[in-house]
């Protein structure tokens, strides 16, 4: 599963299955996995994959955004919406794995931009070309793609945070980098 976040709220799964009136093995067998595994996802105790969540989602009669609370959308909640891991999205998208990461991280388009169509015979820009794989419209899908962007300081910020915190000898070094007291 991709390590970034979707926005998965285990609360809103709850009042989908309740106002369904779904038990927990009708879920199970509809998104095909174990009744276990759905009772940890009632629970909040596991985050279901970016494959699993829309046959959760259609278990229990709602739209995989619908089981998700976001601020707003970026690529990686648009790939695991449409049901995709990043490497089956990469590749359905005809890239490689690691430029789909870099671009969902940090909505840099890069060489993605804009894609030479030869059956149109011109260039067509990202919008346009990926909006159909992700199932969106170019308008939501460019939207997302800024957001992306725009969320990348953030998570940059986020992952350094943590690595200083599991390596207190390189937050030392990067203090002395910056010039900050200890």
């Amino acid at each position: 599963m991709s390590g970034t976040p979707y926005g998965f709220d285990a609360a809103r799964l709850r009042a989908a299955r309740s106002a369904a009136g779904a038990s927990v093995p009708r879920i199970a067998r509809q998104a095909r996995v174990s009744e276990r595994a759905v009772s940890l996802y009632l629970a909040g105790s596991r985050v279901p994959r970016p494959e699993v969540l829309p046959r959760l989602a259609a278990a229990v009669g709602v739209d995989p955004a619908e089981l998700c609370t976001v601020d707003r959308e970026r690529l990686v909640h648009l790939r695991v919406w449409a049901g995709r891991s990043r490497a089956t999205m990469a590749e359905a998208l005809g890239m490689a794995e690691e430029t789909y990461r870099m671009l969902e991280t940090t909505g840099r388009l890069g060489r993605a931009g804009a894609r030479f169509e030869h059956r149109l015979d011109c260039w067509v820009l990202w919008p346009d070309w990926a909006a159909p794989v992700y199932g969106v419209t170019p308008e939501r899908l460019a939207a997302a793609t800024e957001a992306s962007g725009e969320y990348w300081p953030v998570l940059r910020a986020e992952r350094l945070r943590r690595i200083c915190e599991h390596d207190p000898e390189f937050a030392e070094q990067l203090r002395q980098l910056r010039g900050e007291e200890p």
